[in-house]
């Protein structure tokens, strides 16, 4: 495994009478170098000649790094191949991933989730693994996944014979865990009083995959909008459910297989590589763990601004590569920002409630954290106000709001494939399938020419009005939806300086 992409190993031994040695080459780290005590001990615990023989065992192709202890098995075989009158049959599509105990029991092992996933995507046609629990994978079609307990078990299976029941010792899947319920400590959206725009904006946002900044004073309820928002988002898909846990297992954090999408929350003071993921030996950040759900971003002007510049490539291209000295890697991070600031360190810059105590120095450096080109990327932009607790209404719960994002994620299923949205879809697909009449077009150019905004501005009206429609269960994009989505972009608190955060 190299981050979340796997590679084919070929394992290959020689054995000789010299002395006796046991030699692995092909670039193995510590851990590999580790395999050989092990595998001697099996060999000896099933009364291989092993007396006055040395044991080279190549690592193919040689010039990639491996680390792990996933090999074992797979080198015990090889050996064994070389010793044995009679060779096992093993053929090109069948891949062994497993470690191994001093007394021939086959051993889970970190990273072997990510690399079953990888060794299915690879092609492999037969998948021998530890005995673990392998009901989450029942959606893998066409690719025979079989635990076993240990090596006698493994030489019986190769060759013809049947194998004995295994103990699942390892516990992936849980009542729990499968659930489909939402988290009890989440707010749900029929309890939050007001802020009918601001729950219209989270419907579209969820439906569409947008990126939506929340600015306001203190107290108005930016968090508790954003802490709802994971409530209304769609089921994960099972295949979803299992990248998810992959990936979690890489960054050795729990999670259990749930079919709800992930909603993470770091703190102001997190550092970059916690944030984008590294470290010597690189594993997921937070931006990788919130994959296919929420990463809200609360005090947006307390991040460092490195940080926050970090944040541009994942946005656009749905992953980010960590580059080191030893290995880059990639790992995918294709998430909705929901981001919460105040307009200035007091918080009550432009507001009627209270008197603002900070300079206008202070309000300037405050608003520069975040710069215009991470800002651009943010589709709808929200100023919120205090709502108090008179405020009336009927409030829909969240379980109804995610009913229509559901059916408008599977609108653009249907129309892009399982990879994009409306608002990470390439734009020469989503141009084709808008189907905009001329008047439309004229329109966005006429509105974009008066308010002297950007082409990137122009296309993401766009995106939005699709978005729109799509709830509306429209093939064509409407004029009410073109018309509400230039409503998004003209209401949108002002920009006062040329790379900062304009407040209303």
């Amino acid at each position: 495994m190299q981050g979340m992409k796997g590679h084919k190993v070929a394992v290959e031994a020689n054995v000789r009478m010299e002395r006796e040695q046991f030699v692995i080459i092909g670039l193995p780290d510590a851990s590999i170098k580790e395999s050989k005590e092990r595998v001697l001990s099996c060999l000896r615990a099933m009364n291989m000649d092993i007396d006055m023989k040395k044991i080279t065992v190549h690592l193919s192709p040689a010039d990639i790094r491996k680390s792990g202890t996933g090999f074992d098995c797979a080198m015990l075989l090889a050996v064994m191949q070389e010793i044995l009158e009679e060779p096992l049959p093993i053929d090109e599509s069948t891949c062994v991933i497993a470690a191994l105990s001093l007394n021939c029991e086959l051993m889970p092992f970190h990273g072997m989730i990510p690399a079953i996933q990888q060794a299915i995507t690879l092609g492999f046609k037969r998948i021998l693994i530890p005995p673990v629990d392998v009901s989450f994978m029942k959606h893998v079609g066409n690719v025979e996944i079989v635990p076993i307990r240990d090596i006698a078990s493994l030489v019986s299976y190769l060759k013809g014979q049947s194998v004995p029941g295994f103990t699942r010792n390892l516990q992936i899947l849980t009542d729990d865990h499968s659930s489909t319920k939402i988290d009890q400590t989440a707010t749900d959206f029929s309890s939050i009083r007001g802020h009918q725009e601001a729950k219209r904006a989270l419907e579209i946002s969820a439906s569409g995959g947008h990126h939506l900044l929340l600015t306001g004073p203190p107290g108005c309820g930016k968090s508790m909008l954003a802490d709802a928002f994971h409530t209304i988002l769609p089921d994960l898909t099972q295949e979803e459910v299992v990248e998810l846990y992959g990936i979690y297992h890489l960054a050795r954090e729990n999670r259990g297989l749930s079919m709800r999408p992930p909603y993470r929350h770091p703190h102001h003071s997190a550092s970059s590589i916690s944030l984008i993921g590294g470290g010597t030996y690189p594993k997921p950040g937070e931006i990788s763990m919130a994959h296919r759900g929420v990463l809200f971003l609360d005090e947006l002007g307390e991040f460092s601004r490195k940080t926050l510049e970090m944040l541009r490539q994942p946005m656009e291209t749905g992953e980010v590569t960590i580059s080191r000295v030893r290995q880059s890697v990639t790992y995918p991070s294709n998430f909705i920002m929901i981001a919460a600031t105040n307009p200035c360190p007091c918080g009550y810059a432009g507001s009627n409630e209270r008197y603002c105590t900070c300079t206008q120095r202070q309000v300037t450096t405050y608003q520069l954290k975040a710069s215009g080109p991470l800002l651009d990327r943010l589709d709808l932009v929200l100023s919120l106000r205090s709502v108090g607790l008179q405020e009336k209404g009927v409030a829909e719960s969240s379980s109804t709001i995610r009913e229509r994002t559901t059916r408008a994620r599977e609108i653009q299923r249907n129309r892009y494939g399982n990879e994009w949205l409306n608002s990470n879809v390439p734009f020469h697909v989503l141009d084709k399938t808008a189907n905009l009449t001329n008047e439309q077009k004229n329109l966005i150019q006429q509105i974009c020419f008066e308010n002297k905004w950007s082409n990137r501005t122009q296309i993401k009206l766009l995106r939005i009005a699709r978005t729109i429609a799509d709830l509306e269960e429209s093939q064509l994009i409407s004029e009410n939806a073109l018309q509400e989505a230039i409503k998004w972009k003209s209401n949108a608190p002002q920009l006062h300086i040329p790379s900062g955060i304009g407040v209303k």
